[in-house]
């Protein structure tokens, strides 16, 4: 498994996470990623939660999700949207 792919799951399974938001984006042979994007550098994400907790917190702990996943690199987390409860 690509590690955009492994990001992919491990933001899915946050119990915040409505979905990952296209607004980053990995290509992998015949098909995409959206809302992770990675590079020898630093990590985006890019994700839509669900509303009732503290962002900030959610924020962090997505951060730290992501670092397990790829390493100490810096990590972009975007909260593109709130999802309608």
């Amino acid at each position: 498994m690509d590690q955009s792919e492994l990001l992919e799951a491990a933001l899915l399974a946050h119990p915040s996470v409505a979905r990952l938001d296209g607004r980053f984006a990995s290509y992998l042979p015949g098909r995409r990623v959206d809302g992770v994007r990675t590079d020898d550098r630093r990590v985006g994400v890019a994700v839509v939660l669900h509303p009732g907790r503290p962002i900030p917190e959610v924020v962090d702990e997505l951060r730290a999700t992501v670092i397990a996943v790829t390493g100490n690199r810096p990590v972009d987390v975007v909260v593109a949207d709130l999802e309608d409860p």
